[in-house]
């Protein structure tokens, strides 16, 4: 017993761990899940180039995860974060959703020392990802509302409310 307990702390070795499902905490630490929902999020419907404004004329490029080019322009490469309060941040998206996660749906408010201390982020940043967040929230309600309702279903299905 104390053989498994030392294992599964220094090791993450537990026969166990499939019988439990994933916290949702652990699902928004991949960057292809974070992304994933939040372009479900911003584009229900699938990508909509944001130069020409064409739908369903998206592909993906496999060279850089998370960019998209327009088949029908053939001009733009843009990603879930183009033209959003989002853009140009050099942190993660999974940061971005985690934090989201953080303050809307686990209801917490934080201060931007909190938030620093948290994500191992300057202050200014921190002070930054409140800002940003908010400016989403206004500027994209319809957006933010619909990843509110992901990450609900998602703490549903693993059992998480």
């Amino acid at each position: 017993m104390v053989h498994e307990a030392y294992q599964e702390r220094h090791f993450g070795m537990n026969e166990h761990r499939s019988e439990r499902p994933r916290s949702v905490a652990d699902m928004l630490e991949s960057e292809e899940t974070s992304r994933a929902l939040l372009e479900r999020a911003r584009w229900p419907e699938g990508p909509v180039c944001p130069g020409c404004g064409a739908k369903n004329a998206a592909s993906r490029l496999s060279t850089r995860p998370g960019l998209w080019t327009c088949k029908a322009c053939r001009r733009c490469q843009y990603s879930v974060t183009s033209g959003t309060h989002l853009h140009r941040s050099r942190l993660p998206v999974s940061v971005w959703v985690k934090f989201f996660h953080l303050t809307h749906i686990a209801n917490r408010t934080l201060t931007a020392s909190q938030v620093s201390r948290r994500y191992n982020v300057a202050y200014l940043t921190a002070k930054s990802m409140l800002r940003r967040i908010e400016a989403m929230k206004a500027d994209r309600p319809e957006m933010m509302e619909r990843l509110e309702t992901l990450l609900r279903d998602l703490e549903k299905e693993t059992g998480q409310d």
